[in-house]
Parts: structure tokens; sequence; C-alpha cells
């Protein structure tokens, strides 16, 4: 769990930079939204059984959930002053 949390702030920090709209999600909402996917991804992948700790399609089911979720919220969120 914890190198899920890991994984999800530095997949976090990568979508921010990588955003295609500029830096439009500040830093520590891209932590917590990169962490937060993570888990939500790891957490429903267990729960629907398709994959186990430490397979291959848990690690990419965390890094697209980290992804989609911070530039999900990048895309929708309005831009500020």
């Amino acid at each position: 769990m914890l190198g899920t949390l890991i994984v999800g702030l530095l997949v976090g920090l990568a979508a921010r930079r990588l955003h295609p709209a500029g830096r439009v999600v500040t830093l520590p909402a891209a932590l917590v939204l990169g962490a937060a996917g993570a888990a939500a991804a790891f957490y429903t992948g267990r729960a629907l059984h398709w994959f186990v700790d430490g397979q291959l399609s848990s690690w990419l089911a965390v890094i697209a959930g980290s992804a989609l979720l911070v530039g999900f919220w990048g895309t929708v969120r309005p831009r500020g002053r």
C-alpha cells in the first residue's frame, strides 16, 4: 500500500507537469489527487478481483488512475486569475 501511494504521488507530479493546458493544478492538489487516484484504482481492481498485490496490472492501474484523476481535475477545474 505504501508503494501504491508513493507511485501515486510521483505520477501526480508528472501529470501536473505534462498536462497540456499548462500547470493548472496546484502542487498540493496534484499530490493529493495522485495518491487518491492510485488508491481508488488499486482498491477498485482488488475488489473486482482483477488483480492481486504486486502484479504488473495493479501497477499499471495505479499509474493510470493517478494520471487520469489529475488530468480530469485539471480539465474540469476553472482557471484561476
